[in-house]
Parts: C-alpha cells; sequence; structure tokens
C-alpha cells in the first residue's frame, strides 16, 4: 500500500488516536484523514506535484495528499533555490508546485511561468486513497550519489511503504511517538512518517530543528522514538538539563556518528544510540540492534535485504576486507529518469551503492569510506560535479575541482580549487559569490584556491 493508505486505515480503525502535533495544535486520524482527501480532490491521478515546504501540519498534509491522488510527488528540500531549483523545475515540468510563502518571495524568478499555490484547494470530497500500480512512480526525489550528478531517483509509491513496513518491526517497539526534525523531503525524515504510520502512532512536527523545543516536546508528548542526525544529539549533549527519560529508541544516520558523542549521551542521559544506514536510490537497508549498541556500526542488513562487500578485483570480500556494498531490496529505486545511467548502477539485480564498507564476524557492517564523489556536511549531501559544473560557466574559469576539507563533527565543507584565464585581485571572492549565490546554504564553497594545476 502507499503511506496515504496507512492513514485511511488509521482513520477507520481508531480515528480519535492523535496523529499530528505541531506545537499545541493536534490532528487525529480522523481529522488527518478529511483534511488530506480535502486537498487530494484538487489534484488528478498522474499529475507532477512539486513538494517545496518546510514541515509543519500543512506540509504533511499536502505531501500525504499528493499520494492519496495518486500524484507523481517531486519532493525538493526546502532549502534548495536559484539555479538547483530552476534545474529541477525544467527537468520535471510540474502541473503545481506547492510552496510556503517565504519561498514563493525567495525564489519568484525562477517560479514564473509555473502554477505555484501555497495550499492546495480543499473540497468537502472524501475519495479513497489511490492505489498504485507496484511499478508506478510516485516519488521522485534529485539526487546524484551513486551516478555523480543530480537527476531524478523514481521510486515506487507502493515500494517505500514496504521499507518503513520493516523499519517499524525492526525498531521492536509496539507504540511509536516520534518526532520529525529532519526536512520530510530527506529519505530520513519521509522514513520517520512512514514508521510512524507503521504503528498508528503519533508525530510531533519541527519546522527547524531547536534543541530546547525538542526536549519539551519529548517529555510533554513522552517521545519514544528519535531518529535524527549526529548533530542532533550532540546539541542535546550541550544541553544543561533536559528529561528525555521517555525515549526507548535513539538512532542515529545520514552521516558519521562519533564515539564521544555516543559515550557523552549515555553517561548524560542513560541512553544509547544506534545507527541505521540508507541513501536515496535505496531508503533505509540496514539497522543496528540495541543489544550491539556498544560499537559504531551501521548495523546489520534488515531482514528483507540480501548484500554483498566487492572487492575492487571483483571478488566477494571476507570479514575485515573493505570493499563496495552491493544491495538487493523489494524496495529499491525503480532507476534513474536516465535509463543509461541506471543500468550503470544495476547488476544482476543488485545495486551498487558506491559506499565502502567491511563486516566481522557476527555480520555488523561498518562504514569505511565512500567510491562515489560526495561530501557530506550536517547531514546534507554535498556532489563535487555540481559546483564544478557552475564554477565552469564563470568566463574566466578554465578548470575547476571541489574537494571536502575537514569541518569537525559538521563533517567536511567545500573548497573549489580552480585554474583561471587571468588572475586579478579580488577574482577568489568574485567566484565565491558566483557559485553562492546560486545553491542552498549547505552548499556553499568555503574558500577558493586559484592554482596552476588540479593535478
Amino acid at each position: 500500500m502507499s503511506i496515504a493508505q496507512l492513514v485511511y486505515k488509521w482513520y477507520k480503525e481508531k480515528p480519535s488516536q492523535v496523529f499530528l502535533i505541531e506545537g499545541d495544535n493536534k490532528l487525529t486520524y480522523e481529522q488527518a484523514g478529511k483534511e488530506i482527501a480535502k486537498r487530494a480532490s484538487s489534484l488528478h491521478v498522474g499529475d507532477t506535484v512539486v513538494h517545496l515546504m518546510f514541515n509543519s501540519v500543512e506540509s504533511t498534509l499536502t505531501y500525504l495528499a499528493a499520494f492519496w491522488a495518486g500524484a507523481k510527488v517531486v519532493s525538493v528540500d526546502p532549502l534548495t533555490s536559484a539555479e538547483d531549483l530552476r534545474f529541477i523545475l525544467e527537468d520535471t515540468n510540474p502541473d503545481v508546485i506547492v510552496a510556503d510563502k517565504e519561498i514563493i518571495e525567495r525564489e519568484k524568478k525562477v517560479l514564473e511561468g509555473y502554477k505555484v499555490i501555497e495550499s492546495l484547494q480543499k473540497n468537502e470530497v472524501f475519495n479513497q486513497p489511490y492505489e498504485y500500480r507496484e511499478d508506478e512512480v510516485g516519488l521522485v526525489y534529485y539526487y546524484a550519489g551513486i551516478a555523480g550528478r543530480t537527476m531524478q531517483v523514481l521510486h515506487s509509491a507502493k515500494r517505500m511503504e514496504l521499507n518503513a513496513l520493516s523499519l517499524y518491526k525492526a525498531s521492536k517497539l509496539k507504540e511509536i511517538r516520534g518526532v520529525l526534525s529532519v526536512p520530510l523531503a530527506h529519505v530520513l525524515g519521509n522514513s520517520v512518517l512512514g514508521v510512524v504510520l507503521e504503528a498508528g502512532g503519533n508525530l510531533y512536527i519541527m519546522r527547524k530543528f531547536n534543541a530546547n523545543e525538542m526536549v519539551e516536546a519529548i517529555h510533554k508528548y513522552s517521545i519514544n522514538y528519535l531518529s535524527t542526525v549526529p548533530m542532533v544529539y550532540d546539541a542535546l549533549n550541550e544541553l544543561e538539563r533536559a528529561d528525555l527519560s521517555s525515549l526507548e529508541l535513539c538512532v542515529s544516520t545520514a552521516a558519521p556518528l562519533f564515539p564521544t558523542t555516543v559515550n557523552k549521551f549515555k553517561e548524560k542521559y542513560g541512553k544509547k544510540i544506534v545507527q541505521q544506514y540508507g541513501f536515496t536510490e535505496g531508503f533505509v537497508l540496514t539497522f543496528q540492534p540495541q543489544e550491539y549498541a556498544d560499537v559504531i556500526s551501521i548495523g546489520k542488513p534488515l531482514p528483507e535485504v540480501d548484500i554483498k562487500i566487492v572487492k575492487d578485483d571483483g571478488k566477494d570480500a571476507k570479514p575485515g576486507e573493505v570493499g563496495e556494498l552491493w544491495v538487493k531490496a523489494p524496495w529499491l529505486m525503480l532507476g534513474y529518469k536516465n535509463p543509461e545511467e541506471t543500468a550503470k548502477v544495476f547488476v544482476d539485480g543488485w545495486l551498487k551503492t558506491g559506499d565502502l564498507v567491511t563486516s566481522d564476524e557476527k555480520g555488523l557492517l561498518y562504514f569505511r569510506g565512500v567510491k562515489k564523489r560526495m561530501i557530506k556536511y550536517k547531514g546534507y549531501p554535498i556532489f563535487p560535479r555540481d559546483l564544478e559544473l557552475i564554477l565552469k560557466s564563470h568566463p574566466l574559469v578554465i578548470d575547476a575541482k571541489v574537494v571536502g576539507e575537514d569541518a569537525g563533527n559538521a563533517g567536511q565543507q567545500p573548497v573549489g580549487k580552480v585554474i583561471v584565464k587571468e588572475k586579478r585581485p579580488g577574482i577568489e571572492d568574485e567566484l565565491l559569490n558566483y557559485v553562492n549565490t546560486k545553491v542552498a546554504f549547505y552548499k556553499r564553497l568555503k574558500r577558493i584556491d586559484i592554482v596552476d594545476s588540479l593535478e
């Protein structure tokens, strides 16, 4: 089924159960179901809907309404701006863009010529959710992961629900009271929503992460499930006092987790942090059981996932040997928009992740780096090729290369190495401004180095 059909299930089975919470605003499954159906009635099966909204109850209702209607949902991070956003819109040619008012104002020039609305029209209609075919595209991400350059990642709306179900089972929690602290537009945010829906639980929604707000919500609503990025745990560690006693499962993902973070969190709050691993093309694929929380591991494959670790020579890696992780799972992407790129990453049904791992005798997996060209900053993926293409479009640039520079617990920040036609005063600042006004904050270059060679 789709995640919209899960809402409909709980609408019928436990209508009075609270589903969404934002501040003091609460919606039960009955209320949410009616609101979603009203919004869905303004869409048509097969519509391409760009969802460009910060986390909120309205954003979540809109997201679910698009699936309820049988649309193709293009899920875009609300921080996406300028040239990145222009590319996505030209590539998808959406029927409608639903965006927050501040985004509409911010991206006024880019959004010109498209049907842009702040909220879907609500009609007094209640149709049942659309039944997607298994191979029907329901969700589109823009990501460069394995391919190395940004393109459409096509997912089945039915298959994405299978991943949420597997994660819910792996959590070993019967009831889920979760908090959405990362953008819904990311695989992690989507999986948090999915796990809550599998349990028929409730979800506290944060527009943007704030440590004090999170602590208050955890205490007030007895949140027991926290799945977020390492920097959130670092922020919680810095608080003087906090009551996190209701938390039963703390999951970290999307960026490296450091032992200092884990140890301090356990010492301060008495809570273990486990990891899960996933990526845009494959959703979540591994989960670390709590009994192994004493090691920094990305865990074991979920029950429906097959893996193999392949060395550079094509042979399977033995425990302790580094190789690229290949996966099979019932919820992998349908493919990229470009069939040729899809063919490059699938081998006899195996999806090559581009990530390097090792395993041990217990079957635990350990992240060892990336084979693909990617930089991670504050949990956000940055693809050097995208920034290089912008740099190379400047009339004074002959060639450019973008590399990652250490940024502590934040990961890495991108730095540009550039060969120019003319070395003149202020060229570094000119190029920095040229790139950084065209991309989201997390993609901005930290520095430009003018060089004679990229070697």
